[in-house]
């Protein structure tokens, strides 16, 4: 600053005087000729001008000492700015110093009482208050001890000294029971027990109160904890040390946020888990290690546990996401299980009670989310167009790397909804599959299995045309509208029974008390899957024998030699065989199974014939319907010939066959009839229907190769029926395939 005032001349004031003498002499000079040409009265004015001139002066020189001022405050302010900081930054680091020190010296003085204090209670249990019983523990005077020794309590009660207090009531009890009767009256020692009595209580007051102080530490709750034990107050010192970890639990769950996840569980099991192994550790302490365990800590421990599965089925309704409150109850109780199970350590056994208070809200969410699935089933199958594909299912469960599952191989042909189906099935399984180690694979088992229950009355609908049910929910579904869909359907059945029979068996490995349920359950399936097959095969064989189609051929038979190789089957039984081969086409299905359904449908074909055919409605006028049992004759060794071709003719289908012909051959004799009196070739009917499937099998070729020219069965049919005719008559027989 002293730089900054010399380098820099201070203002000065200006000489006003001085100036205005010149103003006035110059104007003197000027005017002084025109002077003795005014009056007084000119006088005033210049007076005027010349005061307004001296403030207008004055003005600008108080302006000019402004910035003058301004600037050189600005100049102070710059050049000692830094010297300001480094001042405060030396203030703040003598603050941290003095501050360190105070923090110090309360330590210090903290230690110093602390050590004169243990002095001081040292002193005063062993000298101070042996020397005073000592001192004044005359024979003859015991209510006067009594009386000191009450004293001393209470001084050390008030004083908060409750362990000393603790120490002088143990020497006192001693020392009751070395009182003699005949020294002193039984009155003096009964007043001397009930001092000690009341001291005692007055203490175990004093140590409760400690013990539920709010604020209360560990350490001192232990302690007065002991305390009371000492007094013989075990079971209070249980009730308070019980009361003291179920108020930390509630303080825990409490202050803990509500996380959206499972952390929100996981906080809350570790802290009631924690608690829970403190507060047995804390009662092995105070009562010793028991076996098993008290009632009261049993109930107590159990009644945390409930604490908990409240908090637990609180967070599980408080999900809001349906497809994912199941996965989420799954994680949380695979964590609030494993907690529990730390506590095994301590011989606490909580994991059954446990699960038995969530066993309900686990059961429900998973039934919500198999319904939900099972909604979102529906709508797949409604999309469904019944097209089989060849899909590749992963072993997800199976627990091993080939690419096997019950020795099937991983490959099945599926619909569109079957494969979605497979995949959702899998992937609930092993979402639920944890659940089977809680105790609850029943729970498990029927879920599953509702599920699948729900997809199989789905495919009921289709084969059976019964959407009644689906559409009271909201839900369509496309209708199979050819045979050949029929059967795709039915497929997909049934390599959905036997697909989830390998996960469910796989699931389940090793849980033996589930066999009969198991067992159940797929007789269950399987009953549904033979009953649908039923349906299907009866509406398969009932749509191609109309009821009013008899066996007729077209030619008329003769009474020549060569009447009987004019006959050709009849027209349903060529159509069951251009059904079949349209099924053998089928490149995507499984040709075990397929194969297996032919012959199934020969037998219920066979049945369907021996129980509602028109030839056994001839009952009279047998000679006029001879050509009838012939056309019959051959129209059954047709089917007898086509399914051997197959290699799908059953011993059944046959033996069926064989006691029809025989029945109506033995309606005819019984009149004294021989319709194959004039036959001189028992193999004629064999020979004609291998004929007649040579000659499909011809015309079906043709037809492959002329598809693009709109060549159709109804062709095949009207060509086949002209096999070893001699006539020249084209009848043409309207179209009986079932659509």
């Amino acid at each position: 600053m002293d730089s900054i005032s010399t380098s820099r001349p201070r203002f000065r004031f200006r000489d006003h005087m001085q100036e205005m003498a010149d103003d006035s002499s110059s104007e003197g000079h000027t005017t002084a000729d025109s002077s003795s040409l005014h009056t007084d009265d000119d006088d005033q004015p210049q007076l005027q001008s010349m005061t307004a001139k001296g403030v207008q002066h004055l003005c600008s020189e108080l302006l000019e000492l402004k910035q003058e001022s301004d600037h050189d405050f600005q100049k102070n302010i710059f050049s000692n700015y830094s010297a300001f900081l480094l001042i405060l930054k030396d203030i703040q680091v003598l603050q941290t110093v003095l501050l360190g020190l105070k923090n110090q010296a309360s330590l210090q003085k903290r230690l110093l009482v602390d050590f004169s204090d243990k002095i001081y209670s040292t002193l005063v249990s062993e000298d101070t208050i042996g020397s005073m019983l000592q001192e004044n523990l005359p024979v003859e005077t015991l209510d006067v001890h009594a009386q000191n020794v009450s004293d001393i309590l209470e001084s050390l009660v008030s004083e908060h000294r409750l362990d000393d207090a603790l120490a002088l009531l143990e020497m006192e009890t001693e020392y009751v029971h070395y009182l003699r009767p005949d020294e002193y009256s039984p009155d003096q020692i009964m007043s001397y027990k009930s001092t000690l009595s009341g001291k005692r209580s007055a203490l175990a007051d004093q140590l409760t109160l400690v013990a539920r102080h709010p604020r209360v530490c560990a350490p001192e709750l232990q302690k007065a904890l002991f305390g009371l034990c000492q007094l013989g107050e075990n079971h209070l010192a249980n009730q308070l040390m019980l009361q003291y970890y179920h108020s930390r639990i509630a303080s825990g769950i409490y202050n803990l946020q509500p996380f959206p996840n499972v952390l929100y569980i996981q906080q809350v099991a570790k802290c009631v888990c924690s608690m829970i192994s403190q507060a047995v550790r804390s009662f092995v302490s105070l009562n010793g290690e028991t076996h098993p365990y008290s009632l009261e800590l049993t109930q107590w421990v159990a009644e945390e546990m409930g604490v908990f599965a409240a908090c637990f089925i609180k967070y599980i309704e408080s999900i809001s996401d349906t497809s994912g409150r199941l996965s989420t109850a799954v994680d949380a109780l695979r964590i609030g299980m494993s907690y529990c199970s730390l506590l095994e350590t301590h011989r606490i056994l909580v994991k059954h009670s446990f699960m038995e208070l969530v066993h309900h809200c686990i059961e429900g969410v998973m039934q919500l989310h198999i319904n939900h699935l099972s909604r979102v089933m529906s709508v797949v199958a409604s999309t469904d167009t019944w097209v089989l594909d060849r899909y590749y299912v992963s072993g997800i469960l199976t627990g091993r790397s080939s690419a096997i599952i019950d020795q099937h191989p991983e490959c099945f042909f599926l619909t569109n909804s079957g494969r979605k189906f497979v995949t959702l099935f899998q992937s609930v399984a092993e979402e639920i599959a944890p659940l089977i180690t809680f105790e609850m694979e029943s729970s498990v088992l029927k879920g599953i299995m509702d599920l699948l229950t729900a997809y199989v009355v789905i495919l009921e609908s289709a084969i059976t045309g019964d959407t009644v049910a689906m559409e009271k929910e909201g839900f369509k579904i496309n209708l199979p509208e050819t045979p050949t869909q029929g059967v795709i359907v039915l497929a997909n059945l049934s390599t959905l029974v036997q697909l989830s029979s390998s996960i469910i068996r796989n699931l389940f490995d090793g849980v033996h008390q589930l066999d009969f349920e198991m067992d159940s359950y797929a007789t269950l399936v399987q009953d549904i899957y033979s009953r649908l097959k039923s349906y299907f095969l009866d509406e398969f064989i009932s749509n191609i024998f109309l009821p009013n189609a008899g066996h007729q051929s077209s030619p008329e038979i003769h009474h020549d030699s060569c009447r009987y190789l004019d006959l050709t089957p009849s027209v349903p039984y060529l159509e069951m065989y251009l059904e079949l081969k349209k099924l053998e086409k089928l490149d995507c299905i499984d040709t075990g199974w397929l194969m297996s359904l032919f012959s199934e449908v020969m037998d219920a074909t066979f049945e369907w014939i021996s129980a509602k055919s028109e030839i056994w409605t001839v009952t009279e006028n047998l000679l006029l319907n001879r050509t009838k049992f012939v056309q019959f004759i051959l129209d059954t060794q047709f089917l007898v010939e086509m399914a051997r071709h197959g290699d799908y003719l059953s011993d059944k289908a046959k033996t069926i066959s064989d006691n029809m012909i025989f029945r109506v051959e033995t309606s005819f004799l019984s009149a004294g009839l021989s319709p194959l009196r004039d036959s001189n070739d028992d193999e004629w009917p064999a020979n004609m229907a291998i004929t007649a499937l040579q000659k499909l099998q011809q015309l079906l070729e043709n037809e492959d190769a002329a598809d693009e020219e709109g060549s159709s069965h109804e062709s095949v049919i009207e060509n086949a029926i002209q096999i070893n005719t001699k006539t020249v008559n084209n009848t043409r027989h309207p179209n009986l395939i079932p659509q």
